[in-house]
């Protein structure tokens, strides 16, 4: 994954109860609760697009491919800290084979930094998710 800004990886577990339906349903509920600016979300190819303004957009892709799972051994093997801090748990990290990829578009001011902030809460409501900030 290359993308640049607000780029974070989610391996979810299989006994997790993440889904990409689920996900675009709460940043649905949330951002129609939020004051704050309420963007476009659609869902198209295992993607959530978030548009702000018709400008700006976070993107959202669930992958479940063969290479996940060599990935997520390759991020046990080298970190031992999740992008909140804490201590993963490897045994269950090397045992992911699907992830949310998170990731904006070009923000050098950061105007949508709290938005990217607010899509990991959201994923941070599933169980059993293991979150890490790719720079």
């Amino acid at each position: 994954m290359a993308k640049t800004f607000y780029s974070y990886l989610a391996f979810i577990e299989d006994s997790s109860n993440a889904d990409i339906h689920a996900l675009k349903n709460n940043l649905e509920d949330f951002y129609a609760k939020s004051e704050n600016e309420k963007p476009t979300i659609t869902f198209e190819n295992n993607q959530i697009d978030i548009l702000f303004n018709n400008d700006y957009s976070l993107y959202v892709f669930f992958s479940e491919e063969e290479h996940i799972n060599d990935e997520a051994r390759e991020f046990a093997a080298e970190y031992k800290l999740d992008w909140n801090e804490n201590t993963t748990n490897k045994e269950k990290l090397k045992a992911s084979k699907k992830r949310f990829e998170i990731w904006g578009d070009d923000d050098f001011d950061m105007d949508y930094f709290n938005d990217s902030l607010f899509v990991i809460e959201q994923i941070e409501k599933f169980n059993n998710v293991i979150i890490f900030h790719i720079e």
